[in-house]
């Protein structure tokens, strides 16, 4: 998401936060499909692309952003624990197809999940889902260096500084959009030790890059319901 009145760019990993920030940005994020090139926000056709899920490279190389645009507007980006977001985008693509299937096969694009994580040629893609987070931190081989990194778990206290930082009225990120109703338990409640080592191996270089680990928080009651549920079903 770029904001030209607030010289300002937001690079949107999925499932941190990013559809909160770009509504209090005054951006439409009710109908993806639509594409806004002003504002870098929904699905482009040329690019095959969603813009607002787009890494900074793939903005620069597709002409989407000014090479002195990008050098001189304030840029940040959040960031979200491994294992807790590839729970949270799990959960969030089977809503979204109405459809299930295994964790695994939704990590390995494979099964029900296929069509929607390999197929491009529609604003039904949804594979840059499970983009890395680490690809969202170089471009042209290089470190980028953002103006303000915000993790996830810390949005309560890091988003005032934001504020700060734009000269936003206070209370400017306060609504909140595509968060359950429900409180979620802690991911560590889904995962068994299948599912732990399967992120472990497709997100390795985030949890180094972003200095995440494991948090464990299940309950005795929490290993028994794993425990009885199939141990092959990843």
């Amino acid at each position: 998401m770029i904001s030209h009145k607030h010289k300002c760019i937001f690079i949107h990993i999925s499932k941190c936060a990013g559809s909160s920030i770009e509504a209090a940005f005054g951006i439409d994020i009710t109908n993806i499909s639509q594409t806004n090139n002003k504002n870098l926000f929904g699905w482009n056709p040329s690019s095959k692309m969603y813009l607002q899920h787009a890494t900074p490279q793939q903005l620069i190389d597709n002409g989407f952003i000014d090479e002195k645009i990008w050098d001189s507007y304030y840029k940040f980006i959040i960031v979200r624990n491994p294992w807790d977001r590839g729970y949270s985008d799990y959960k969030w693509l089977m809503k979204e197809i109405n459809k299930e299937d295994s964790f695994c096969n939704f990590l390995q694009k494979k099964g029900r999940f296929m069509r929607s994580l390999t197929d491009n040629s529609s604003s039904n893609y949804r594979g840059d889902h499970l983009y890395k987070q680490i690809d969202y931190f170089y471009l042209n081989n290089k470190l980028i260096n953002y103006d303000k990194v915000i993790r996830f778990e810390n949005l309560k206290n890091e988003l005032p500084e934001l504020e700060k930082d734009l000269n936003l009225k206070e209370g400017f990120f306060k609504k909140k959009y595509n968060v359950n109703s429900k409180p979620n338990k802690h991911y560590s409640t889904f995962y068994n030790n299948k599912r732990k080592k399967l992120v472990n191996n497709l997100y390795q270089e985030d949890i180094q890059f972003l200095g995440y680990t494991f948090e464990d928080k299940k309950s005795i009651l929490d290993y028994i319901k794993l425990y009885k549920k199939s141990q092959d079903l990843v």
